[in-house]
């Protein structure tokens, strides 16, 4: 099969006017112009742009039942515990999170996304209606025990690990969620965990300012928060360092690490994750959402960071889209380099996850997973940017080869959890 299309945009090569991309076996066969490529059948998308499938670094899929209940105010701890107590008086049922799960995998392959980074409070619900989709993910089951949740480490930490799920799209890892509700002997013990597994590891971390006074000093708004969910007791120990540095020192750091956000970093931060190989998921319209300062994406790109896009979840962001992810950062940032951009959403998503040998570019060998956007009418130019510049929504959206946006899940509504107002 050929896919012809007005620029082919293989984001390891320069864009192709009048491209196309071959497919054989579930496999991309061949990338050049047209006039040099020979397969049938050939489906001429025309005015369009095919490009490889977006990587949504960073989401959380069970919490889109919670789009548009907690839209989120200036302050994140505040948001924190507003969604807590959501979670905590609607509290989640199997069929409601199997149902979660699909809708959100249907926005993403409606928006172009094809493989996800996602992180689950409740790996035994979420991860089967994953296994049997059509994106591939890193399913990250979700680890808290800090001060009376702490006996809870090692059933959480065994719930999060098991590979019950797991398939040739779908990998295992383990997310410890943050420094302020993992202590630091809990930390050590998911990173041996997820090295005994070869499992990849996702944490937030340097979300906001706040953490910095909790690891250094137990002080702040985090011990607020954990006070008022029940959860504080005297045991719990200051790490008299940063969060970054506790990471370091607690074994999380490495190649198979993500960091989620990473809003808050001092330059000797940015020095240790380029030293530790780990990722960080900048997610644009969420870190906009909480007002927080500049993101340093751009200081940890020149140290040699990996930094991916995410979405994060429908909690905080109206859509599980990428693609909305970087037409807001090209608008935010009109001087960054469209191809970059590209490679952020894609490529460098892929290599976050562990995937980036079977994805993330147009490239002979890797697996066929793509998109194609449709051109405005006075779009011209051979350059991503004027996807970027559109408001044009993917037409179709492989994956192995075949268009999902036809088979994809159909939106479930999704009942039983009572919708907030605006604070």
């Amino acid at each position: 099969m050929m896919l012809k299309s007005r620029y082919v945009v293989p984001v390891d090569g320069p864009v192709i006017e009048n491209g196309a991309v071959v497919i054989r076996n579930e496999r991309i066969a061949a990338v050049g112009r047209a006039n040099d490529l020979t397969a049938s059948p050939v489906i001429d998308y025309g005015d369009a742009v095919v490009c490889p499938g977006f990587v949504n670094a960073h989401t959380h899929l069970e919490l889109t039942l919670l789009a548009g209940a907690a839209p989120p105010p200036p302050d994140f701890v505040d948001w924190l515990k507003r969604l807590t107590r959501l979670l905590m008086e609607q509290p989640a049922t199997e069929e409601n999170v199997v149902a979660a799960v699909r809708a959100g995998v249907a926005q993403s392959l409606a928006a172009g996304v094809t493989t996800i980074g996602d992180i689950t409070r409740r790996p035994a619900w979420s991860r089967g209606p994953l296994a049997a989709s059509s994106v591939r993910a890193v399913s990250y089951g979700e680890v808290i025990a800090m001060g009376r949740l702490r006996t809870q480490l090692h059933e959480r930490l065994e719930a999060a690990a098991s590979t019950q799920h797991e398939n040739t799209r779908l990998r295992i890892g383990i997310s410890p969620h943050a420094p302020y509700t993992v202590e630091p002997d809990g930390l050590r013990t998911c990173a041996a965990r997820a090295m005994r597994m070869g499992a990849p590891l996702c944490i937030h971390l340097a979300e906001t300012a706040d953490e910095e006074a909790f690891t250094r000093k137990g002080q702040g708004r985090f011990v607020e928060f954990l006070q008022e969910m029940g959860i504080w007791d005297e045991d719990i120990p200051a790490a008299h360092c940063s969060p970054v540095e506790l990471c370091r020192s607690a074994g999380i750091l490495g190649p198979k690490t993500l960091i989620a956000h990473g809003n808050y970093v001092s330059d000797p931060d940015v020095r240790i994750i380029a030293e530790s190989g780990a990722s960080v998921a900048y997610c644009p319209r969420t870190h906009h959402a909480f007002g927080h300062p500049p993101h340093p994406f751009r200081d940890l790109l020149r140290a040699g960071v990996n930094v991916c896009i995410g979405t994060d979840s429908l909690a905080s962001n109206p859509s599980l889209s990428i693609l909305d992810e970087l037409r807001f950062l090209c608008r935010s940032h009109p001087d960054l380099a469209s191809h970059d951009l590209m490679k952020m959403g894609t490529l460098r998503g892929a290599v976050a996850l562990g995937f980036d040998a079977e994805v993330g570019s147009l490239t002979v060998g890797k697996a066929a997973d793509l998109v194609v956007i449709p051109l405005e009418a006075s779009q011209a130019v051979a350059d991503w940017k004027c996807v970027l510049e559109s408001t044009q929504t993917p037409i179709a959206v492989y994956v192995d080869g075949v268009n999902r946006l036809a088979a994809a899940y159909e939106p479930i509504p999704i009942t039983g959890v009572a919708r907030a107002s605006s604070p």
